[in-house]
């Protein structure tokens, strides 16, 4: 990352750093004096922290960026276990419409011998029409999918009434990635006393980090309402045109 270790070595030629002392002397003036007063510190904890925060800053300065086509401001920024979402002042260019790519298609038994975790399913609406696993991610990425129905609207991102997609959030912090501008709503609630993120409103983008924390270009595409929640290790993302409250009772009823 040649801007970050630029940055970084900026950041210590201009920190007023104490100059390395004479250890060799204090020590044959101490044997041959009296006992004195252990001298005070020098203030390198403050220094620390200074330095520490300045990383911070350019690390997340450098995440920001790394969408292509945004590189305005970020507003606001929110984040799940497995999930980061920010609000920027303006959007990147809509990328052209593809085929979504949710997976290899499978069934429910065989996901569960896929996963590295025991899958959640809603029993609102109840068994999905599709099922897909993802490898890219460890511990797999599952997705659930329904087709529109009473209650579960077609949506313009999915072609699909539902999407429940789920994975290891503990062991992929910032797999899933979300840039919305100033007219998406953007609500973080508590479900079943765990975090959760609701964005509905203007469309917003949707796109996955790879291994080594890279935006996927081919994976940028975007989204309609959709709410994040966390349940227990696994990050759970329900999109679709349904409402805030329509989306938290599927999420109450996973089971």
């Amino acid at each position: 990352m040649p801007e970050l270790e630029r940055t970084l070595a900026r950041l210590g030629r201009e920190l007023d750093w104490p100059e390395t002392p004479d250890l060799a002397s204090s020590v044959r003036t101490r044997l041959s004096s009296a006992p004195a007063r252990t001298p005070r510190r020098r203030p390198l904890f403050r220094r620390s922290v200074v330095l520490a925060f300045a990383i911070l800053l350019v690390a997340s300065a450098t995440v920001f960026a790394a969408v292509p086509g945004v590189r305005d401001a970020v507003l606001e920024f929110f984040g799940l276990r497995g999930a980061t979402v920010e609000r920027r002042e303006a959007l990147p260019t809509p990328p052209p419409e593809r085929s979504l790519v949710l997976g290899t298609r499978t069934t429910l038994d065989a996901a569960r011998e896929r996963i590295g975790f025991e899958p959640l399913v809603p029993a609102d609406p109840g068994d999905p029409d599709y099922v897909y696993v993802r490898s890219v991610t460890s511990g797999g990425e599952l997705t659930l999918a329904y087709n529109a129905r009473p209650g579960l609207p077609r949506a313009r991102s999915t072609r699909l009434g539902l999407v429940v997609s789920q994975f290891r959030g503990d062991v992929a912090p910032e797999y899933v990635g979300k840039v919305t501008g100033p007219g998406t709503g953007i609500e973080e609630l508590r479900l079943g006393g765990e975090r959760a993120i609701w964005i509905e409103g203007a469309p917003h983008f949707f796109f996955y980090r790879g291994p080594n924390g890279e935006v996927l270009d081919h994976e940028l595409r975007v989204a309609e309402n959709v709410l994040l929640l966390e349940r227990g290790r696994l990050l759970v993302r329900l999109e679709g045109a349904f409402t805030r409250e329509r989306a938290i009772e599927i999420a109450e009823s996973l089971r």
